[in-house]
């Protein structure tokens, strides 16, 4: 009963919406494509060494195209490690982030900082959609001062993107892309829409 109030707690502070808390790999699909079951494969050798990565701060970063499954895999893994390990973890969209930072600019009493303390030194940190938002120098810089952060203290970080590691500097700077290559393995999610093929293998 302990643990399973403790996992109850971590998930209500995951910042995973009701859908996203019923996301495993058991819900996970692998044979939409090649590519999936690949990721799935390494998900799983990812877990099993879960001790070894959270040593490390080593992490996972996910790149695909919209619809090939990329943030149910990534937050069924973060899913995975608050069940198993009770990891505290905490999920945050890109947008979201950058918008609740240009709140604090447009609104100077609101503070935020207790919420970006908790981004940055989070056990676990899911970020989704990196790349999505429109890259300028502003963005660039609130985005490396995260990574740098969680690079430097050797805190994992799964990311989910459309971005691939080619074109990662050019979206995020050079330091940026630099960390995020060297602190992450890559796990590409390719073929169609996951969801889509889903709904025809249902007809």
């Amino acid at each position: 009963m302990r643990r399973n109030a403790r996992v109850g707690a971590l998930r209500e502070k995951s910042g995973l919406s009701k859908r996203m808390k019923g996301y495993t790999l058991t819900s996970f699909k692998p044979y939409v494509s090649p590519a999936a079951a690949r990721a799935v494969e390494k998900v799983q050798g990812y877990l099993k060494e879960w001790d070894e990565n959270r040593s490390a701060g080593r992490g996972l970063y996910f790149v695909g195209d919209v619809g090939t499954g990329k943030t149910h895999l990534a937050v069924a893994v973060m899913n995975e490690l608050i069940a198993r390990k009770r990891v505290p973890a905490l999920f945050v969209t890109v947008p979201e982030l950058l918008d609740n930072m240009r709140g604090t600019y447009n609104n100077p009493g609101r503070n935020i900082d207790e919420w970006m303390d908790s981004v940055k030194n989070a056990d676990l940190l899911l970020l989704d959609d990196l790349g999505a938002e429109r890259a300028n120098d502003w963005v660039r810089e609130r985005i490396f001062v995260i990574v740098n952060h969680r690079y430097r203290e050797e805190l994992p970080t799964i990311f989910t993107s459309n971005t691939g590691p080619k074109d990662l500097a050019a979206q995020l700077g050079e330091r940026t892309a630099s960390r995020i290559i060297s602190m992450c393995d890559w796990i590409s999610l390719e073929g169609e829409d996951y969801r889509e093929a889903e709904v025809r293998r249902g007809l």
